[in-house]
């Protein structure tokens, strides 16, 4: 009997230099054209905010004024990240929505994250790991683990892919084509 308030072990298939476990694959049965379809149409309505690395709030926390935006600013400008865990109330009843309920852990500060073409984030950490279902990507969107010497791509498979971004990472994107992600906080 697996217990839903515990991350259970993934598969772990990249590891660093040092051997530190980095990214690690659950098997969801996630059909990835119809969740980019429907995130397709989501974004018409709700676009992406903020140049180079757009992105959409999918959880919110009680009470807030801006659901769509407000965990999208840097970890230190928001409230606690553990508090964003409810779904927007708009994502009711949407395969987004099943996507994020089959997750066999609690998630929080759900959004979509998209890096523009020819970018390329900051060398940084985060608080907590963060797991990925890719969306949109090519084979020229990658992570660099930096003190690992690792460089490993997320691809478009409907499988989520937990990263240890604890680690000093960055993401790039050197494709002429957004790379959209659905990105997801985990208790490790």
């Amino acid at each position: 009997m697996s217990n839903r308030n515990v991350m259970p072990e993934p598969e772990w298939i990249a590891r660093g230099a040092t051997g530190a476990p980095l990214v690690g694959r659950f098997t969801l049965g996630i059909d990835a054209e119809r969740l980019r379809t429907e995130i397709r149409d989501l974004l018409e309505k709700h676009p992406l905010i903020f140049e180079s690395t757009r992105q959409l709030a999918v959880q919110i926390r009680p009470g807030s004024t801006n659901p769509w935006y407000e965990s999208c600013y840097q970890e230190e400008d928001i409230a606690p990240e553990q508090e964003y865990d409810t779904l927007n109330p708009e994502l009711e009843g949407t395969y987004l929505a099943e996507v994020l309920a089959r997750f066999p852990f609690p998630v929080f500060r759900s959004r979509l994250l998209g890096l523009d073409p020819r970018r390329c984030y900051s060398v940084h950490r985060d608080a907590t790991p963060r797991v990925h279902v890719a969306i949109e990507t090519t084979e020229h969107a990658a992570f660099v683990f930096v003190d690992e010497n690792q460089v490993f791509r997320i691809p478009a498979d409907g499988d989520a892919y937990f990263v240890d971004t604890r680690q000093t990472h960055t993401a790039l994107n050197g494709a002429r084509d957004l790379r959209l992600h659905l990105v997801v906080g985990a208790a490790a």
